[in-house]
């Protein structure tokens, strides 16, 4: 019995020891003003090790979209934009995928229509306080070809 005993304790000390330490997460939201201004804040949602930040966007220009229907609307979907936000703090890289639907047909100075965009985004990589963090979220977009915001959410990982 005494045997058995010890055994269970081996086992769960080796068990908690290879799990190590859990990876801190932590909700992000970073709100962009990406035309003409190119700027980006990016605030904690709740307490970790991601501070609040500020900066410029650059990202790898125009990706080309693809357009579907559905249910008779046109849906232009953009796959593959790379954004980088450079802050105080460190840069962050994010991969983009979004869907736009027009809201007006008037086009604007720039040939585009006004849109609205929802899409997801994952973390590429990262310096400063954002090196070695993975994440992910949800974002949406209001402009396209004119004045254009978007905010992003989701959840940072620490190693």
């Amino acid at each position: 019995m005494v045997a058995l005993v010890a055994l269970a304790a081996a086992v769960t000390l080796t068990t908690i020891a290879a799990a190590g330490p859990a990876a801190a997460k932590q909700r992000v939201a970073i709100n962009m003003k990406i035309y003409p201004q190119k700027t980006f804040v990016l605030t904690p949602l709740q307490a970790g090790a991601i501070k609040r930040d500020s900066g410029t966007i650059s990202s790898n220009g125009d990706v080309p979209g693809r357009e579907v229907m559905r249910d008779g609307q046109k849906v232009t979907i953009y796959n593959g934009a790379v954004t980088t936000l450079t802050g105080k703090r460190g840069t962050l890289t994010i991969r983009d995928r979004n869907e736009w639907v027009d809201v007006s047909n008037e086009n604007t100075r720039y040939g585009y229509p006004p849109g609205v965009g929802i899409g997801t985004w994952k973390v590429v990589r990262g310096t400063g306080q954002y090196a070695g963090v993975v994440g992910k979220g949800r974002n949406g977009h209001a402009g396209l070809g004119s004045r254009w915001y978007a905010r992003y959410e989701g959840v940072l990982t620490f190693p």
